[in-house]
This record gives structure tokens, sequence and C-alpha cells, in this order.
């Protein structure tokens, strides 16, 4: 495998640098006396050939305050790109969403900040990252960085948004920029045991995510804090991997359909009304908690559960060892010579009995032995409108029931 094969692959050519620059052209006539200006992986030039989303932020004075800015500076927005029939989007505040020439926009509203001033929203450091990393990135490091996030990418854990827990493309930029390049970062990240620091500026605060990657820009913030443990140990795993045999297919992952079915499986679709999904994900991934800990409050065996995307749709997955159990169960209570206990439990239960341990037991009848019953109640979304069963098995399925990557070999 050659990583300069990889690069050719995934680099954006003329083409497309012409295509995405006529549409910023475009959107930017529209935004005219405005403090507008192109930031994201598109200014940083870090993109990947194909994905031309990007990102214009229009800054406003920080004295007129964050209400002002979800209220007003929107409205402000959506009367100039109303030709362009915006979209509102969701994130710590309302952002727009336009396409111009097949061009997917973000147009979000912010406040600018020098180097050293608290940011009043999130989005408020993002041109101190465009200026960290243009100025700290060679052009072959930037290019060290798109190897990076096409490999994040692969193994499925790039996004920093609910929905994936996973690397944003800062920290694939910070990464680069401590380790060098690629290489350097898959080699040293083989070795990572959690939890991982990592300073780019000096920060005495104390984290308690899984990576820590303190934020140049803003040394009191964890740039890596959305990298769920999962994440982590997936990216660490697949560095080991990779390491032992280098492959395209970590880039370039098969689509491998896979339909076998081990123990039960039971998959529901989350109805919504029209909503961004990315105001939903902390609601279903929180749902997803529930319903596993109900489950094994009930007594099923739960393999796994997840929730995933697909078309659009969205759905929680959940493989049980059986999905209906016994209605009556085995109970063992406490030891003979515990007085208290054993006098409340012969008092509470009418079948009563020493095993060869020498502790009481009674027979327990459960209140549900359908599984299916426990996850319809305990999905809860804001502006869920149903819930509906999927029935037999689906090639978006494959990855949650063949459970091995495709990239471990």
């Amino acid at each position: 495998m050659n990583l300069d094969d990889v690069l050719r692959r995934i680099k954006p050519d003329n083409q497309e640098y012409e295509k995405a620059n006529s549409a910023i052209n475009t959107l930017m006539k529209l935004l005219d006396g405005l403090s507008a200006e192109v930031h994201g992986s598109f200014r940083k030039d870090t993109w990947l050939k194909g994905d031309t989303d990007i990102d214009v932020f229009v800054f406003f004075d920080r004295s007129l305050g964050v209400d002002w800015l979800k209220r007003d500076a929107i409205r402000i927005l959506m009367e100039r790109l109303s030709s362009l029939n915006p979209k509102m989007s969701y994130a710590e505040h309302p952002y727009l969403r336009v396409e111009v020439n097949g061009i997917n926009f973000d147009v979000v509203p912010a406040f600018k900040i020098r180097w050293g001033e608290k940011p009043l929203t999130a989005v408020d450091r993002t041109s101190l990252h465009t200026d960290f990393v243009n100025s700290h990135l060679s052009d072959y490091q930037k290019d060290q960085v798109r190897l990076l996030k096409k490999f994040m990418k692969g193994i499925g854990v790039y996004g920093a948004e609910i929905k994936t827990r996973g690397f944003s493309g800062y920290v694939a930029e910070l990464l680069i920029a401590y380790y060098g390049n690629f290489e350097s970062v898959v080699s040293e990240s083989s070795k990572w045991k959690h939890p991982v620091r990592i300073e780019l500026a000096k920060c005495f605060r104390e984290f308690k995510e899984p990576l820590i990657i303190v934020d140049p820009v803003d040394p009191d913030r964890n740039a890596a804090s959305a990298v769920s443990l999962r994440s982590l140990a997936t990216f660490v795993l697949a560095c080991n991997e990779f390491m032992k045999n280098p492959s395209d297919n970590f880039f370039f992952p098969e689509q491998e359909t896979y339909s076998v079915v081990k123990g039960d499986i039971l998959a529901f679709e989350i109805l919504t009304k029209d909503v961004s999904h990315d105001i939903l994900w902390g609601q279903i991934w929180r749902s997803v908690t529930r319903i596993k800990n109900k489950l094994k409050e009930a007594g099923f065996e739960v393999i796994d559960i997840t929730a995933t995307e697909s078309d659009g749709n969205l759905y929680i997955l959940t493989q049980l060892a059986c999905k209906n159990i016994p209605e009556y169960y085995l109970h063992v209570g406490p030891f003979y010579f515990d007085k208290d206990g054993v006098n409340k439990f012969i008092s509470v239960n009418e079948q009563v009995w020493i095993n060869e341990q020498g502790r009481l037991c009674t027979i327990k009848k459960r209140k549900v032995t359908d599984a299916e019953a426990i996850i319809v109640s305990n999905i809860k979304v804001n502006g869920m409108i149903g819930i509906r069963k999927v029935d037999g098995i689906s090639a978006w399925m494959s990855p949650f029931l063949r459970k091995r990557p495709t990239w471990l070999k």
C-alpha cells in the first residue's frame, strides 16, 4: 500500500477548487456589507475530495449579546439568503444551510474575538482555529491531515457531533501539528491508554474525558472533549492493525453485506417531525442507555445496542440473547444466618427453600417478558410522532450484525 496513491484519490483537484470558489463568490455577494469569512477545512485547505461542504461565518459585534445573535442575526441572514431557500439547523445556536451550484454551505453567525478573549459562543473560536492551523501546518502537513481524516472516516470515528462522538477535523489537525505526519500519529496513537493528554499549550486544568488535547487558542478547553471512549479505543485498535498490516481498506472500507443473525434482533424506526436530526441525537443516545438499563433490570441478556441513521431515517437496534424470557425465575435471597434478611424474605415470599449454598430461595414472577414493550416505552425523543417496528434484515444493518470491522483482518 502506498500513501501517495491514497492521497491522490482523496485530494481535491483544480476543477473542485474552481467550482467551490465560484460558489463562494456567489454567496459572498449576497452577504456584501456583512463581516463574512470562509473558515473550516476549506479555508485551512485540509478538505477531502468530494466533501465540499463549506463553512461561512458572519461576525457581529460581541456587545450585541448572545440573545441578539440567536434571534436577530439569524433573521438578517435569512433575509439576505432568501433567494437560496435557506434551511435552519441547530448546534449551540441556530445557523443556516444553503446550496449554491451544488455546493453546500453552513452559514454561521458568530462574534469576532481576539487571542486571549473569552468566547461568548463555542463557534467564536473558529477564526482563531483557522489562524493557528494556517500558521503552524505546512502544505505537506495539510496533506497529512487529509490522510488522517480519511483514515478516521474509514474506521467510523470521524465527526465530533453527538451522533458520532468522534474526532473533529480540528482534532485531526492538532494531532498532525503535534506529531508531524500521518505515520507518526498512527505509530504514537497505537501506544495510547486512556486518559491520554496532549498539550499544545500549557494547561493546569484537569479534564475527565478519555482523550485530552489542550486547545492552543483556549488552554482551558479540551478540543477532544467529544471523543468517546469507544471512539478512542477503536482508533487505537485501528492504528495497531494498520501498523501490522497497512491496507487501503482502512481508508476505503469494503461495503460487505452481512445477514447472519445471532440471537434476536429488534429494530425500531423513530418517526419524527420535519426537524434537524442534529438536535435529536443527544436524546436518542439517552434513550439507548435507558433501554439497555431497563432490559437488564428486567432480566434480558443484552448483547449489543446502538442507534444509527440510514437514508435520512433514524433507528435503534437491539441484539438480545432472546427477545422473550420465561414468566418465572429463580430469586436467590439471604444466607440462613442473616436473621433480619431471612425474616423479611420469609414474610414477603410464599414459596421458600434453602439451596445447597445455605441461601434462601423463591420463585418470582416477571412483570414483563417481551423486550419489545420495554424498548418502545423507553424511546423518548422530542418531536417524535411514532415508532415503527422494522421487520426482516436490511443491508444497512450489516455493520451491527457483523460486529467485526472490515479493516480488522
